[in-house]
């Protein structure tokens, strides 16, 4: 949930999957088609990770926020930007989705620390692969390699900072639509 920009909302389930998985696919099956010199090795792996990673994505996508469904598409877009950015709902009907998306994004980011010691582990066998492409492969392969380690660089260094300000965001935006919902909610006599 928390690397899935806001605009891919916009459809339903079925559709946030199809997207997400035929993005990460296509990229995916470019890396496989520059590392093997294939291209049905590329649009393998993309046929697979596109129907894989889609229909993961998508559940959990469902699973954290499932009160997306209840909303329109332009609704789930608002919802997912502002709280997001750490912004002001506005509208009262959608301050309990704000609240309801923030907790998915936790809950989310909570589920996903548990897998974190596996990046490093991958980032020593793909030095490891590098060392090698260098020394014994093709220019096609060190390309590969180094592709490779900078989106496990980013993976390191970048995206941990950037999934704490997506959750203080997340918070901020939160508190802000639960103080809507009390200002908004009838006063009990």
């Amino acid at each position: 949930m928390l690397t899935v920009p806001a605009f891919v909302w916009r459809g339903g389930a079925f559709g946030r999957g199809a997207v997400v998985g035929l993005g990460t696919g296509i990229f995916l099956g470019l890396l496989a088609w520059l590392d093997s010199g294939l291209w049905f090795a590329g649009l393998l792996a993309a046929a697979i990770i596109t129907v894989v990673y889609g229909i993961w994505l998508g559940w959990r996508m469902a699973k954290h926020w499932p009160g997306a469904k209840a909303l329109t598409g332009e609704q789930r877009v608002r919802v997912a930007g502002v709280t997001r950015w750490g912004g002001r709902i506005g509208d009262p009907a959608l301050a309990q989705p704000v609240v309801d998306f923030a907790d998915g994004m936790r809950t989310s980011a909570e589920s996903g620390r548990h897998f974190r010691w596996v990046v490093p582990l991958i980032l020593v066998v793909a030095i490891g692969t590098a060392v090698w492409d260098a020394a014994f492969g093709s220019t096609r392969d060190v390309i590969a390699s180094c592709v490779y380690l900078m989106l496990l660089g980013i993976e390191l260094f970048w995206w941990p900072g950037r999934r704490d300000q997506l959750l203080v965001n997340a918070d901020r935006a939160r508190e802000r639509a639960v103080a809507l919902i009390e200002t908004t909610a009838p006063k009990s006599q």
